[in-house]
């Protein structure tokens, strides 16, 4: 999939290079790194995927495009991680999909959804979402996550390290979804994909778009341990290989 990367960027004549093993591909504007991983997505994509999604006011326009164009057709669809609380709570994961129209659209076109939130305890939910997040990969012969970068360097529902917490996401050594509870920031309540996890997926595409994401990015490439700025772990070996950044910002 990594070949099909390069030549859709070749193709489309967009600038990219490696750093730290990662491929970089730059983009001029918003609208042409939406348009990119549009093109990328829609030629990796297929009944054989399992494309899993992450939340945030970035790749939430990629949905909105994805919902109106009805070109998107995934054998299933699931969630990197999600805010814990009631179905369709005002801050999940899962109601931002409902408002994008992409839930109505794979509803529509019969392709199954698969989200985090059941009606469990924090607890329940992540082993239930372990257990099916196995279950799809074993049955999908390629995974692709959609995920982003915080402006603290956080990934999926991984925090960095604090003098006052450390999230148990961490030292997940064999859970491919774990929870943890953060009441002293934003982050709350969370159940999502560890680092084995994601190591688990076959392609991540990463949107890092805003002058507010250089900060993050500069660290993730500077020296450091992945508890500081968990976005570094896009430059484990085995994972750079199948990442690829779109980004408006200099790496």
């Amino acid at each position: 999939m990594v070949d099909a990367i390069n030549k859709i960027l070749k193709e489309k004549n967009i600038f990219s290079h490696l750093n730290a093993g990662i491929t970089v591909a730059t983009v001029g504007s918003l609208h042409d790194g939406y348009a990119l991983a549009q093109a990328i997505l829609y030629h990796l994509i297929d009944a054989k995927t399992v494309l899993y999604l992450s939340g945030g006011s970035t790749p939430k326009v990629l949905y909105e495009r994805f919902a109106k164009e009805e070109r998107l057709l995934p054998g299933a669809v699931g969630v990197v991680d999600e805010r814990f609380g009631t179905k369709f709570h005002e801050k999940s994961n899962e109601k931002l999909l409902q408002e994008t129209g992409l839930l109505r659209y794979f509803q529509m076109r019969s392709i199954p959804f698969y989200p985090i939130l059941q009606g469990k305890n924090r607890e329940e939910t992540a082993a239930s979402y372990d257990e099916k997040f196995r279950t799809l990969n074993a049955t999908y012969q390629k995974s692709v996550g959609i995920l982003g970068i915080g402006t603290d360097g956080h990934i999926a529902s991984i925090a960095p390290k604090r003098p006052d917490f450390m999230s148990p996401m961490f030292a997940a050594n064999h859970a491919l979804v774990a929870e943890c509870n953060d009441p002293n920031s934003l982050y709350g309540e969370r159940v999502g994909m560890t680092f084995v996890g994601l190591s688990m997926l076959d392609v991540l595409v990463v949107l890092v778009f805003g002058d507010a994401k250089q900060k993050p990015l500069d660290l993730l490439f500077a020296d450091g341990p992945e508890e500081e700025l968990p976005a570094r772990f896009f430059k484990r070996p085995d994972v750079a290989k199948k990442t690829l950044f779109i980004t408006d910002q200099r790496i």
